[in-house]
């Protein structure tokens, strides 16, 4: 290839992407303007449940779908800080089953709080145990459509923000809020630091482990 066709095919390439910018931006302001996609939000939430026992020795169906409800609601149990607060006497041997079940299911042991039982007139008693869920709560925006019939005519103003379902997906996915607010070391899953293990075992210049020998003390 020569150079004139070099060049012809250069001025060429530059044209296509001067017009491609040119019709970008003839498309963006067509259809201005529309609202950008709102981030999510993260804060301290504090959530609080009463429950009543039932004749079964267990919790009554209202009781057991509240919470469920608040459970769901605070995010992953691992990041939740449980404090079950019993009323009566029932309350205080429920507040025990309880909380096994919550480290069962994945609450870490430190995290769920019995409190000690808080003995009140039956009379003025309505529930045996009350459950405050302690978080930090990812808050999603609305990514649902605007209006779905004049989708076809004016798409931004109808579907809604872009990118707004992306980003509450995202959130939606990390398994710490806090992640979104600040950063944090990649520890275990630094890349670096493999890399530099494999190179030492290539290179011949792998440390020593250290030989604690107690019998020689």
């Amino acid at each position: 290839m020569t150079v004139r066709p070099l060049l012809s095919l250069l001025a060429l390439s530059l044209l296509v992407a001067g017009c491609d910018h040119n019709l970008n931006k003839m498309r963006e302001n067509r259809f201005t303007p529309y609202q950008s996609a709102p981030l999510p939000t993260v804060s301290p939430s504090a959530m609080v449940t009463s429950l009543k026992a039932a004749n079964s020795g267990g919790f009554t169906a209202e009781s057991l779908e509240n919470l469920n409800t608040l459970l769901r609601v605070q995010g992953r149990l691992s990041r939740q800080t449980l404090s079950l607060q019993p009323y009566t006497p029932s309350g205080e041997q429920l507040a025990q089953r309880l909380a096994s079940v919550l480290r069962e299911l994945g609450a870490p042991g430190e995290q769920v709080v019995v409190m000690p039982v808080r003995l009140e007139a039956p009379e003025s008693q309505e529930w045996d145990l009350q459950v405050v869920s302690e978080a930090l709560v990812v808050k999603t925006p609305d990514c649902s459509v605007a209006d779905a019939d004049v989708w076809t005519v004016k798409p931004y103003q109808s579907v809604g923000p872009m990118g707004c379902a992306n980003r509450s997906n995202i959130a939606r996915m990390v398994s710490d809020p806090s992640d979104l607010v600040r950063p944090r070391t990649l520890d275990a899953g630094d890349g670096i630091a493999a890399v530099n293990a494999v190179t030492r075992y290539y290179d011949d210049e792998v440390r020593e482990l250290l030989d604690i020998d107690f019998q020689e003390d």
